[in-house]
C-alpha cells in the first residue's frame, strides 16, 4: 500500500525554501480540463467548489469516500487538483485578489500556519460545521484556522529480527548498543523537526528552545548509519537490517509490515508524535457556505470513518467506532486514551523556525 503520507517528505515549505515551486508547475487537475484557472470563487456558480489533494491513495479516498458522495447529496460539482501541502500554498499567494484558488486546501499544519501568516486563510465558522463538537481536541484550532480529517503519529519503527525487545523510550535512540544502527529523518521533512524538538524537550527545551535538541542531536552521532530523506529510503534502511530502528511514521510502518517487512511500531513511553492532516478555508471564497458543507462531510462520523479505514489512518471524530480486525492490522491512534497520549508539538512555533533549523542542521548534523 503506498502511504498517505508521503507528501511529508515532499514537504519543501514553499515559504521557507528559495525557488519554490512556480504556480502550476507541478500541479494537475485529476480530471480532464480542470488543472488551470481560478478556483470556486470564478465562473463555477455556488454549486462548485475547488479543492486540492494530494494524489496516490490519499486522492483515491478522498475522490470515492468524500467527493463522490457529496457531490450527491449536495447536487454540486467538486474540482480535485492534485497539490502536496507547499504546492497549494505556491497556488493561493498567486491567485488574484478575492479570487482563491481552492475554496477548501488540505495542508499539513505547517504549510497552514505559513498561509495564515500570509493571511491568506480565514477562519472555520464552528456554526455551520456540526461535526466539529465531536473531534478530539487536538484535531480543532484553536484559532479556528483549521481542522484535522486523520491522525497518524511518529513514533520507534524498529526490524524485528534485529531488535528483539520494543524500545521503551525516545531515549532509548541514545543507547551504545545501537551504534551505527539508528536512522533519522532529515530535518526537512515531518519526523526530522519532530525528533528534533522532542529530543529539545527531553533535555530541557521546546520548540522556542532548539539549542538543547541540536546538542542531543550531535550526542547521537554515534548512533546514526543513516539520514533519510524520503519514506521509501526509510522503509529500505528498517527492511533490509542496515539500519536497526528509528523515528518513523505508523503508517508507514503497517504499509510496510503488510508488505512482508520485518518491522514493528512502538509508541514510546513519554508518547508518540501526533501527525494530522488538516483542511482550511481560504479568504475571499464566494461559495463559502458549500465550503462548511465540504467540511463538515469530511468530519462526520460515518464519513470519517469511510476515509480513514480506506487510507488506513486514525479518525479525528470521536463517535467513529473501528472494527478490532483494522486495529490490529494498522498502527493507528485510536480512542480517547490514545489520542489524548500524543504529544502535540507547536506547529506555528515550528513554522516560523524551520528555515533556520534547516540551516543549522545542515551544518552541525548532517556534515
Amino acid at each position: 500500500m503506498t502511504s498517505t503520507f508521503d507528501r511529508r517528505e515532499l514537504l519543501q515549505l514553499a515559504g521557507l525554501s528559495a525557488g519554490a515551486i512556480a504556480a502550476g508547475g507541478l500541479l494537475s487537475g485529476c480530471r480532464s480540463g480542470e488543472s488551470g484557472g481560478s478556483g470556486g470563487g470564478d465562473a463555477g456558480g455556488g454549486n462548485r467548489l475547488q479543492i486540492n489533494s494530494f494524489g496516490g491513495t490519499f486522492q483515491e479516498a478522498i475522490q470515492k469516500t468524500v467527493v463522490d458522495p457529496f457531490e450527491s447529496k449536495f447536487d454540486a460539482e467538486v474540482s480535485v487538483t492534485t497539490a502536496i501541502s507547499s504546492e497549494a500554498l505556491t497556488r493561493l499567494k498567486s491567485s488574484p485578489e478575492g479570487k482563491p484558488a481552492l475554496d477548501v486546501a488540505y495542508m499539513d499544519l505547517a504549510v497552514i500556519y505559513q498561509a495564515k501568516e500570509a493571511g491568506l486563510l480565514q477562519p472555520i465558522d464552528a456554526s455551520k460545521v456540526p461535526s466539529i463538537k465531536d473531534l478530539y481536541p487536538l484535531a480543532v484550532d484553536e484559532q479556528g484556522f483549521w481542522v484535522a480529517e486523520l491522525a497518524s503519529m511518529t513514533g520507534i519503527a524498529y526490524n524485528t529480527e534485529k531488535v528483539k525487545t520494543p524500545p521503551k523510550s525516545w531515549q532509548d535512540l541514545w543507547d551504545s548498543k545501537y551504534e551505527k544502527k539508528v536512522t533519522i529523518s532529515d530535518v526537512a521533512g515531518t519526523a526530522g523537526y519532530q525528533f528534533l524538538v522532542q529530543a529539545a524537550r527531553m533535555n530541557g527545551g521546546d520548540e522556542g528552545n532548539i539549542d538543547p535538541g541540536f546538542k542531543a542531536m550531535s550526542d547521537l552521532k554515534p548512533n546514526i548509519v543513516s539520514i533519510y530523506k524520503t519514506p521509501d529510503e526509510a522503509s529500505r534502511l528498517l527492511s533490509s537490517g542496515e539500519a536497526w530502528l528509528g523515528p518513523w511514521y505508523a503508517d508507514r510502518t503497517s504499509a510496510a509490515k503488510s508488505s512482508g517487512a520485518p518491522v514493528a511500531f512502538a509508541e514510546p513511553e513519554e508518547g508518540a508524535i501526533a501527525v494530522l492532516s488538516a483542511m482550511c478555508i481560504p479568504k475571499g471564497t464566494s461559495v463559502l457556505d458549500l465550503a462548511h458543507n465540504y467540511i463538515d462531510f469530511q468530519l462526520s462520523a460515518e464519513v470519517n470513518k469511510e476515509f480513514v479505514t480506506t487510507v488506513a489512518e486514525g479518525p479525528t471524530n470521536s463517535k467513529v467506532k473501528i472494527e478490532q480486525e483494522f486495529l490490529d492490522n494498522n498502527y493507528v491512534p485510536y480512542g480517547e486514551e490514545q489520542i489524548s497520549s500524543l504529544i502535540n508539538l507547536d506547529s506555528e512555533k515550528i513554522s516560523a523556525s524551520l528555515s533556520e533549523w534547516i540551516t543549522r542542521w545542515a551544518s552541525e548534523v548532517a556534515n
